[in-house]
């Protein structure tokens, strides 16, 4: 007659190394799942930069006829009756807005002769008040000076 307790642990420790390796393809399922997740995550992130990156291209082509203005000139504007500011590396004359800003005109002058582009993203503008200043736009900063409008080499 047999053991039975050599069958018992006979049957233990084939049921361990199968349940061992029910759990190690389980684990590499899920790896392999998670690999697919972080390359396709990584695949639609480089679309979208390169997507970006022909926008801003396209960006640079529209403002290629305007005149390039440096900050230092930028700052030369910075009266009541002369005001321009740089909003995302272009170059507006803002002096029409000045009386009419509803900040009031110490908000426009605090920024006048100046990049406002931090002041004006951080209040929050309706998509109204930055279509306006579009009509306002009289150039773009030279490359060098540029931070949101490089372009990509």
């Amino acid at each position: 007659m047999m053991d039975t307790s050599i069958v018992e642990t006979i049957d233990m420790s084939s049921l361990k190394s199968a349940l061992t390796t029910g759990s190690l393809s389980q684990q590499m399922l899920s790896l392999a799942s998670s690999t697919f997740r972080l390359a396709a995550t990584a695949l639609t992130r480089l679309q979208q930069q390169q997507q970006q990156s022909e926008q801003w291209q396209t960006e640079l082509a529209s403002l290629a006829h305007l005149p390039e203005y440096s900050l230092q000139q930028v700052s030369w504007h910075d009266r009541p009756d002369d005001c321009w500011i740089v909003l995302n590396d272009k170059v507006y004359n803002v002096t029409k807005l000045v009386d009419g800003h509803p900040g009031g005109m110490e908000v426009m002058m605090e920024q006048a002769g100046r990049d406002a582009t931090s002041a004006f993203r951080s209040v929050g503008h309706s998509i109204d008040a930055i279509e306006q200043v579009d009509e306002f736009l009289v150039g773009i900063l030279p490359e060098k000076e540029r931070m949101y409008l490089r372009s990509r080499k």
